[in-house]
């Protein structure tokens, strides 16, 4: 019995995902309520909205946007063969490759998911740093580390797409 390629980054997924909920869930409620989530000039808050708006927005935007870029990188070349954009598409979706190909596609979307997931908790622990104090203010080390962990993770993602899928 072979194993699904699949299932490793889609149980990594799903545990991320509830992990983060239940993070956000519970730490949401030590926010103060106006929640400050935009921060100007000199780091200091110039927006803000309720408690329950951003618990909201925090858990629609994480898992909304997660899943979706999953589902399209996963979904998408399956359907729609002609839209993928890989080095040397047509001969990565020959047919004697194809299923290996939208396999290694659909892994490697839940493990985009997952970068997503974890930028997310990134910014929501930013936003409760920022918030813990008065008045309100933006942690700039700890929001450009997200920032620039994300963007490193994002260009490994990248890296390891084109070396899967090299021209030949």
């Amino acid at each position: 019995m072979q194993r699904d390629p699949g299932a490793g980054p889609l149980v990594s997924l799903i545990c991320l995902s509830v992990f983060a909920v239940v993070f956000i869930v519970y730490t949401t409620r030590y926010l103060p309520d106006p929640v400050a989530t935009h921060f100007g000039a000199g780091n200091q808050a110039n927006g803000s909205m309720s408690r329950d708006g951003y618990l909201l927005f925090m858990l629609a935007f994480l898992i909304g946007i997660s899943a979706c870029v999953s589902l399209a990188v996963g979904i998408l070349p399956r359907k729609y063969p002609h839209w993928t954009n890989v080095p040397n598409r047509d001969y990565w979706l020959a047919p004697a490759r194809r299923d290996e190909s939208l396999n290694y596609l659909s892994a490697h979307g839940k493990r985009l998911g997952c970068l997503i997931v974890m930028m997310m908790l990134g910014m929501h622990y930013v936003i409760l740093k920022a918030n813990a104090v008065q008045p309100p203010t933006l942690p700039a080390p700890a929001f450009t580390a997200v920032l620039f962990g994300f963007a490193l993770a994002l260009v490994w993602w990248i890296v390891r797409l084109y070396r899967r899928f090299p021209k030949r």
